[in-house]
């Protein structure tokens, strides 16, 4: 009998030691939700922060894991693919802003070429909490999340949902550091950067059905490997080659145009993959964002 009450004590002890303090009213904060799985993709939240306080920004990431072979879709796929989606459910005075895509990569699905992500890929929203919202001493996070999968067939995904638990940030706290922040903030410094106003311009050449995509000079010092560009708009083929030729006003990329491409178009928006030779083996990115000239 008192061997089994000292067992129960030491087993006492011990839980006190591991679990979480039930007596504060908080459940363990770590900035990561538990993961889901539909099929081939493995999804979760990471978040920068454990806290935050109203008036306050931060990064939220929906990492995606996908399992060899298996790809989901760039905000726009290309010539096939539907772009994952993210639907919230935040507390009163918590808004999300739109989905900062992580840099393509050019995928197969069968003899195509598309635009998605292959391994792991990170997804990035930057949430914001109002200062005037009055948050809970924690709160939840909850996001439906919804993917095409794609290999040698595709699947339409079943939807999975992520949910994360906040704590509302004191002055006098010691906050917690997220785990996953450092995950978060070199996912966001990988976003590409804006291209300079007026270093691109965009002209249609009609007869071709082709645009062309101009620059006098690439910001890197080294000569240049390869170019390739991500269009956004849907006005650009992901299946036909792009012809990249030096012209007298500097540089030139012709972009076929896609069959099914709306019939109305302004700006070509995208970002420009490439890269250096004598450099590190790794591509430049810009973002791009420049009115179209048509031509007859």
């Amino acid at each position: 009998m008192l061997m089994n009450r000292m067992l129960c004590l030491l087993l006492g002890a011990s839980a006190l030691l591991i679990a979480p303090d039930i007596r504060s009213g908080e459940p363990s904060l770590t900035g990561v939700s538990q993961p889901q799985r539909d099929r081939h993709v493995e999804a979760r939240l990471l978040s920068e922060q454990t806290h935050v306080a109203p008036g306050e920004s931060w990064w939220v990431a929906l990492e995606l894991k996908h399992d060899p072979t298996w790809h989901t879709y760039w905000i726009n796929g290309g010539d096939a693919g539907v772009a994952t989606t993210i639907n919230w459910q935040l507390p009163e005075g918590v808004t999300a802003g739109p989905i900062q895509w992580e840099v393509p990569q050019i995928v197969k699905m069968l003899q195509l070429d598309v635009y998605g992500y292959e391994g792991i890929c990170m997804l990035l929203v930057q949430l914001k909490a109002h200062p005037e919202a009055r948050l809970p001493e924690t709160f939840e996070i909850h996001a439906d999340v919804n993917w095409m999968m794609c290999s040698r067939t595709c699947m339409p995904g079943k939807g999975v949902q992520l949910n994360l638990t906040m704590g509302r940030a004191d002055d006098s706290q010691s906050l917690p550091q997220s785990p996953s922040a450092d995950l978060v903030r070199q996912a966001v410094l990988r976003l590409p950067a804006t291209a300079p106003k007026d270093m691109f311009s965009a002209g249609y050449d009609a007869a071709q059905n082709v645009f062309q995509l101009r620059w006098k000079a690439f910001p890197g010092e080294h000569e240049i490997l390869e170019v390739y560009y991500f269009d956004t708009t849907e006005q650009i083929t992901s299946n036909q080659p792009q012809v990249w030729t030096q012209v007298e006003e500097g540089w030139q990329l012709a972009l076929p145009r896609a069959s099914y491409a709306p019939q109305t178009f302004d700006r070509l928006k995208g970002v420009l993959r490439w890269k250096e030779v004598g450099a590190d083996t790794s591509y430049r990115w810009l973002a791009i964002d420049t009115p179209v000239i048509s031509r007859e």
